[in-house]
């Protein structure tokens, strides 16, 4: 696996920390070139919080966020006032955006003793979670500067470095890092990516093996191996290191959610749906568990087992945290229900989502219209679909997906096909609809074609509540 409004946490706080930053990085600079020291300043006496730092730091770079926060959570029992870890910690932890920011400024706070290193790494994070990625950025690459034999310095750098505008960039950064520190296995994982998105198969699994060979005991190479495996159609291989991976990782949900999308590539979705509810029992945050429990009721849609698919949806809306998701849940369920031939139940699951959320916005009418559409309700969808403008691409697609679907309910497949002209032809919907209008119009092979291309699609695509549209997605079996 490979992992990317500004916040102010008070205007004399930030002058204060930037005064602070400006003279520790002055005296950092000044006494890296007296000593020779090369290697990240950290201001904690601890050398057990040292160690579960560092441990963490390479979670994080694995991707691995569970582990890293379980790590920094050590780090802090060691020496609870180190400011610099409770930073790294809220990075990390099972929060909204705007929580961990609040955690990360706190942890500033508490940065009193803190060496230049620290405080450049501290600022560098809140940039990232800031959005503002070019400082986050320059701020990386000084202390990379600052400090050229520490390993975790140079990935930071190097993942976070201006300019890669093509992935040859990515392949040359990566491969320079790894020139300098060749046993940091975290760097060929994101080489192993770079040359993969470069059309460099062979390159990605050289890379790939060697970043399995130096952290074996470690999730994440388990789960890149495992879907570069999936790529090239190995499923069998892929879903042995997908096993790998979940057993060595706890909460390591990505292991579960790889093996969905493999099983869903090789047409097997009932595992698929059991994937996706075995990474919603171990996800960490409320959220990620309504999503995966979303994407299990598609598999088991996909399954043709429609009772299963609208059961985990009841236990998502009931999960959800919070109305907008409980009521987009609610959305999924009337499209579903739609699909079911259950069209009876879908005005009662759009009014719950409307109680919910206002149902006045682009996703409350592009659902209905869609959610209509699939009942067979085609004056209803197309009444919903009134309501969408061009203005948004994405719903611009779903409006004219629900009317192509009303046409083809009303038997006019021309009119269909003309409906789908206007929107993106690569969209998965898109050519799932179109292919139900091709076998209309007797170009069966075309339409073969198209739903050959809709099921061999990833599993995020799949996963999608609108994906459904097209009949022969379903099992009837």
């Amino acid at each position: 696996m490979v992992c990317t409004t500004t916040y102010r946490s008070g205007r004399s706080v930030t002058i204060a920390l930037t005064a602070l930053l400006a003279l520790s990085l002055a005296f950092s600079a000044s006494a890296a070139a007296q000593d020779g020291r090369q290697v990240i300043d950290l201001s904690t006496d601890s050398e057990q919080a040292k160690t579960h730092f560092w441990t963490a730091m390479e979670e994080m770079h694995n991707v691995n966020p569970s582990g890293a926060f379980q790590q920094f959570e050590l780090a802090l029992a060691a020496d609870p006032d180190w400011g610099v870890a409770q930073v790294m910690r809220a990075q990390t932890a099972v929060a909204s955006n705007a929580r961990r920011l609040e955690e990360i400024s706190q942890g500033i706070a508490a940065m009193g003793s803190a060496t230049g290193d620290e405080l450049l790494m501290a600022a560098a994070i809140k940039a990232l979670r800031s959005g503002n990625g070019s400082d986050a950025a320059r701020m990386f690459g000084t202390l990379s500067r600052s400090n050229p034999d520490d390993p975790y310095a140079a990935f930071w750098a190097a993942q976070t470095a201006p300019g890669r505008d093509s992935q040859m960039d990515a392949v040359a950064i990566w491969e320079g890092v790894i020139e300098d520190f060749p046993n940091y296995a975290p760097s060929h994982n994101l080489l192993a990516y770079a040359r993969w998105r470069s059309d460099d198969k062979p390159g990605a699994f050289e890379a790939v093996r060697e970043y399995l060979r130096l952290a074996p005991d470690n999730p994440n190479p388990h789960d890149s191996y495992a879907e570069m495996l999936q790529g090239i159609g190995h499923y069998a291989d892929a879903l042995t290191h997908y096993g790998h991976a979940a057993s060595r990782g706890e909460h390591y949900d990505a292991a579960h959610t790889g093996m969905a999308e493999t099983y869903v590539l090789m047409g097997d979705f009932q595992s698929a749906a059991r994937q996706m509810e075995m990474a919603a029992e171990i996800a960490r945050a409320p959220n990620t568990r309504v999503n995966y429990l979303r994407g299990a009721a598609s598999a088991y849609m996909l399954d043709g087992d429609r009772t299963a698919a609208m059961n985990a949806l009841a236990e998502a809306a009931a999960a959800a945290p919070n109305d907008n998701l409980a009521g987009f849940v609610h959305l999924q369920m009337a499209l579903t229900a739609g699909m079911m031939g259950r069209g009876g139940e879908v005005a009662d699951h759009l009014t719950r989502a409307g109680e919910l959320t206002g149902g006045a916005d682009a996703t409350h009418h592009g659902m209905s219209a869609m959610a209509h559409a699939a009942a067979g309700h085609g004056d209803q969808a197309m009444e919903a679909v009134g309501h969408l403008t061009d203005a948004d691409p994405f719903w611009h697609t779903v409006g004219q997906t629900a009317r192509a679907m009303a046409l083809l309910d009303d038997g006019d497949a021309e009119g269909a096909m003309e409906a789908l002209r206007s929107v993106d032809p690569t969209n998965p919907m898109v050519r799932a609809v179109m292919a139900d209008a091709l076998a209309d119009l007797d170009r069966e092979v075309e339409a073969e074609a198209l739903r050959a291309d809709v099921l061999g699609q990833r599993w995020f695509a799949l996963t999608a509540p609108l994906i459904g549209p097209a009949r022969y997605l379903v099992r009837d079996d």
